[in-house]
């Protein structure tokens, strides 16, 4: 059934028109700071509890797309930025990344008044929460006094040297720094490649399949009744079942089941950011949006009329499956250039330090920026409490190969080193990964 373009679509509905809607496809010509194109998405609650989403390394405001529907639920709005080289945001060079991208993405609030209170980062979007919280206060609610809630969902954790006790190996720190510059390049190949290899062997073991019980019923027939020799292939025979399939469908429920607390994790954060109720009510974990709101007309966005009538801004899709696979399919359209980029920085291999030094220089600046916020300035030998420490919530999966176990308990260390500023909460969960929390 075709779904009018006057109704507003749905994520089941019509999955191609709902990703093409203004709110996934948002782009600032040109940011003031830094006088490049920013492209983000609005998603969720219009009038819901703000909430900036900082992306793992993946860097697409896509990545965040399937979330819309939970989060009208929970009545909180998600800004998400793509960052330089992805989406329609500009690329800029490695040593900016961090700076610049970090400039947009206030630019962005800036444009939407919105001063959230609520910062929700994954995997590398560690980098950008810490350097917003030391570097852009101002773009919260209420500064540094009390500071934001932070929510780290599987936190990228800097490799350590190799003489370091606390060391791990991390299996992927072999490829070659001009290979992941250029993965942008080789990786929709070796997607497109992996995908007809897949399409292939599914329908060769469709086929054995197949091939199988028709021999099996054949020899049995055969054997027992050697008149009904061709009574296999007699076109009122019954069509062969395919037993095996599904007793992989029960195999695959029964190991999905184990998973069945993972979409608490989700819960729990949404909730927190609510106030932990689902009624909406005033409280610090809130976030406000600011009076006197931007005229839709600035010359800042490009706002294209038929992005809500079904037509998408950038990209185009092969398939309209659903809304995962969409996702997936427009994030390889797009541009991905900075992708590299963002690996390069997880990696340590830039010009400047983001690695083990730079966690543990910028956790320290970040305890005495909230110190200073809240206290002022105090003579060197004075001690006084910290009114309000940061909450930093940090959910890991123990089966997590990014940041192994070794990796979680190193970084959860150097976090805790500041009780007084930092108030910190750990949630383990035993079945995650990196990348299902």
């Amino acid at each position: 059934m075709v779904i009018p373009l006057s109704s507003d679509p749905t994520a089941l509905s019509n999955p191609e028109s709902y990703l093409s809607l203004k709110k996934f496809n948002r782009r600032i010509k040109k940011c003031p700071r830094t006088n490049l194109s920013i492209t983000f998405s609005d998603i969720g609650s219009e009038n819901g509890i703000p909430l900036l989403y900082l992306l793992p390394s993946g860097c697409s405001r896509w990545i965040a797309a399937p979330m819309d529907p939970l989060l009208k639920i929970y009545g909180v709005r998600m800004i998400v930025v793509d960052r330089p080289g992805c989406g329609g945001t500009s690329q800029v060079s490695l040593d900016q990344r961090i700076n610049q991208s970090c400039e947009m993405i206030v630019s962005v609030l800036e444009y939407l008044n919105i001063k959230p209170t609520n910062i929700l980062a994954s995997s590398a979007g560690i980098y950008y929460a810490l350097h917003l919280l030391t570097r852009h206060s101002s773009i919260f609610s209420t500064n540094l006094n009390p500071p934001p809630k932070l929510y780290l969902l599987s936190p990228w954790c800097p490799l350590l040297s190799p003489d370091d006790q606390d060391y791990w190996h991390f299996k992927w720190d072999w490829i070659p720094t001009p290979l992941i510059s250029t993965q942008h390049i080789t990786t929709p190949h070796l997607i497109k490649a992996a995908n007809q290899a897949e399409k292939v062997f599914v329908e060769g073991m469709k086929l054995y399949t197949t091939s199988k019980t028709f021999a099996t019923k054949w020899y049995k027939n055969i054997t027992e009744d050697p008149s009904s020799l061709l009574s296999v292939i007699s076109p009122s025979s019954t069509s062969p079942i395919n037993i095996s399939t599904n007793s992989q469908e029960n195999e695959i429920i029964n190991t999905s089941s184990n998973n069945s607390n993972l979409g608490q994790s989700a819960s729990d954060i949404l909730n927190n950011i609510r106030g932990g109720s689902s009624i909406t009510k005033p409280s610090i974990g809130e976030g406000i949006d600011v009076s006197n709101p931007v005229n839709e007309s600035s010359s800042l966005e490009i706002e294209n009329s038929s992005a809500s009538n079904g037509n998408r801004m950038w990209g185009k899709c092969e398939e309209a499956c659903c809304v995962a696979c969409l996702t997936q399919s427009y994030m390889t359209a797009e541009n991905a250039q900075g992708i590299g980029q963002e690996h390069l920085i997880c990696l340590n291999r830039g010009t400047d330090e983001t690695g083990s030094e730079w966690l543990k220089t910028t956790i320290k600046e970040l305890a005495d920026t909230i110190e200073f916020a809240q206290l002022g300035e105090l003579p060197s030998n004075a001690k006084r409490k910290i009114p309000y420490p940061i909450e930093i919530e940090i959910w890991w999966g123990w089966l997590d190969d990014m940041v192994p176990r070794k990796g979680q308990i190193w970084f959860n260390k150097i976090l805790g080193s500041y009780p007084d500023a930092i108030d910190l909460r750990i949630h383990d969960v035993e079945d995650g990964d990196h990348t299902d929390l």
